[in-house]
């Protein structure tokens, strides 16, 4: 599969597309950046604490404000001198950022940290254990990997392992483990001694997570017009960088960017067979609809021409999360089958799709009415909410 990430400036907005054999499968516009990124580590100050939905409100920057869930398991990292374990008003705790403010919603903050390398991640939610990625199949890897791992733990923390460690050599594996162990260690000694508000560990730029995300390799292409990030991603190691230069013919032109992000913010959406799909987002859930359009199946055996338009929906409709970002609960409407083994073809399907995504998505079930539930995990804005634009319906 060819694959190719196009970052250019497409109406005033840095927009990143990501190809894969001349079809885009996920869109990313970037805006303006926000006060703060998801993963940083900050030193907090609590607001208000309230008991009743038993949650803070942390400030991690002057006049803004986090959400704090008080029933996680990880017990706060308190900075300043208590007689209590209870979060109090004015308590300065480690903090890191899970979600990014949407809407009216405050951005979220947790205790439960998590230092991500590549071969580990360090996390307070498993504290004296070693958990591993799902993707690694070959359990004798598994098993050696949680015995190196094993002598890193301690009752504040312990290790995931993933899927890039089942290619690491022990020294790698045991360097980062080391790395990430110190690095934490160091982290929350400096932070007692600094002021609320104090960054104590940034991350990635959004481009670049995205971009760390994709999986690249070394025969995938980054191509870009814009100085700035060019220098950014040369700087960060990326070697598969072009900078295009051609003035007669711009970038987002050369792959109709514009047209591309319209089409993404379309209600309906076409499938090969003739049949279509309608998008159509809630306040609560994402609602998929499959229609059989112009694909009549004249002379057809009508369960054939069904499970052949819903399969060509399934894949697509795995497409169309990546592609608009859609997250939370997704209610899909497949065309009525009547055999349940057909019903269970379009689950495989759709599990198989599914687990393409590099954000973690997955079927749920079938409800009694014979709806498909499925859930995308949220880690940004969706497309339309980025890109401003408007749920339409073309013909």
């Amino acid at each position: 599969m060819e694959r190719k990430y196009i970052i250019t400036n497409c109406k005033d907005n840095l927009t990143g597309v990501l190809m894969e054999d001349n079809k885009e499968s996920r869109i990313e516009i970037y805006g303006a950046s926000l006060a703060y990124s998801v993963d940083e580590i900050y030193v907090g100050r609590v607001k208000d604490v309230v008991p009743n939905i038993n949650a803070a409100f942390v400030d991690i920057k002057p006049e803004t404000t986090c959400y704090m869930s008080l029933e996680e398991k990880c017990k706060p990292i308190f900075l300043n001198k208590k007689n209590t374990d209870k979060v109090c008003q004015g308590d300065l705790i480690l903090v890191q950022v899970k979600k990014e403010p949407v809407k009216t919603k405050s951005g979220v903050v947790s205790s439960a940290i998590n230092i991500t390398g590549k071969y580990v991640a360090l996390t307070r939610e498993l504290p004296g254990a070693v958990g591993a990625s799902k993707k690694i199949i070959d359990n004798n890897i598994i098993a050696h990997l949680k015995k190196l791992a094993s002598s890193y733990v301690c009752e504040e923390y312990g290790f995931v392992i993933r899927t890039d460690a089942a290619k690491a050599t022990d020294e790698e594996f045991i360097a980062e483990l080391e790395k990430l162990s110190n690095e934490y260690t160091e982290m929350v000694r400096i932070a007692a001694t600094r002021k609320a508000f104090s960054l104590m560990r940034g991350c990635e730029t959004e481009l670049i997570r995205d971009i760390i995300s994709m999986k690249l390799t070394d025969w995938d292409e980054i191509v870009t017009d814009v100085t700035g990030v060019y220098e950014e991603l040369k700087a960060y190691g990326f070697d598969n960088v072009r900078f295009y230069e051609d003035k007669l013919l711009p970038l987002f032109k050369l792959y109709s960017i514009e047209t591309r992000i319209e089409n993404a913010l379309k209600s309906h959406v076409w499938l090969k067979s003739g049949g279509y799909l309608i998008i159509e987002y809630t306040e609560a859930m994402t609602v998929i609809d499959v229609n059989t359009g112009k694909f009549d199946g004249k002379g057809k055996d009508k369960e054939k021409t069904f499970l052949k338009i819903n399969s060509e929906a399934a894949v697509e409709i795995a497409r169309q999360l990546r592609l608009r970002n859609i997250s939370g609960i997704i209610i899909v409407d497949f065309i009525n089958m009547k055999t349940e083994e057909n019903r269970k073809e379009i689950q495989k399907i759709l599990e198989r799709e599914l687990y393409k995504d590099h954000v973690h998505a997955a079927f749920v079930d079938y409800t009694k009415l014979g709806l498909c539930e499925l859930t995308r995990k949220k880690v940004k804005k969706p497309l339309h909410e980025m890109a401003g634009g408007k749920n339409e319906i073309s013909n």
